[in-house]
């Protein structure tokens, strides 16, 4: 069957609203994508802008922590040199951080905790420590005792063991009494933040002097 031109001419004009109609909408899902596109690249630079400032702020309350923190170690520096005296000068200047790199791979210590635990540790020595509580004079008894019986076990062991095993021995025996006196004083100041006083201290002397002559008579 022959097409008129009237006939083409309506298929051509069919064709060309088709293809505007495609047209249409492809540019309008083209503008979508773009402004869609556009909105979720602003709302990652607004983003990364509140990043910035959100790191901002936390830097320079760092910073601001680490100059208290500094300012707060060198006055406990300070007093702790006034009370040593003399031997405060020897101290010198507060030492430094450690690097990351030369400390153990554990939690970082509370640097306000250390701080506050010092001061209370310089406040007791400006004082002398609380007083000793009774209770503990038992065990101070029992550790003076502990602590001299063993170096007078050795000091025996030593003195069977030719001339310098001799005299080794005869002078472990000699300071075998005092060696409570050190653990004990660690005890004291580490479990009750207190000094040994000289009741305490004789009392250990009496145990490690009781204990050593059970020793070397037994």
């Amino acid at each position: 069957m022959t097409t008129t031109p009237a006939t083409r001419y309506r298929a051509l004009v069919a064709d060309l609203v088709t293809a505007s109609r495609r047209h249409e909408t492809a540019l309008t899902a083209a503008g979508s994508s773009h402004a869609d596109g556009t909105a979720t690249i602003d709302h990652d630079l607004v983003a990364a802008d509140d990043a910035v400032i959100a790191a901002t702020a936390r830097a320079a309350h760092a910073q601001r922590l680490v100059a208290q923190t500094d300012l707060a170690a060198g006055a406990l520096w300070d007093e702790l040199k006034q009370i040593r005296g003399r031997r405060g000068r020897r101290l010198g200047p507060v030492p430094g951080p450690v690097p990351l790199a030369d400390q153990p791979p554990t939690p970082s210590p509370d640097p306000i905790a250390l701080l506050e635990a010092a001061a209370a540790r310089i406040d007791r020595a400006r004082h002398g420590g609380e007083k000793l509580p009774p209770l503990i004079l038992p065990a101070l008894f029992a550790l003076g005792a502990a602590c001299a019986a063993v170096v007078a076990v050795l000091a025996v062991f030593l003195q069977g063991h030719g001339p310098l095993g001799l005299l080794a021995g005869w002078l472990a025996l000699l300071g075998a009494p005092l060696s409570g006196l050190l653990p004990a004083r660690e005890l004291a100041d580490q479990r009750y933040g207190a000094r040994l006083d000289p009741g305490a201290i004789g009392l250990i002397i009496l145990a490690g002097m009781l204990a050593t002559a059970t020793v070397t008579l037994s």
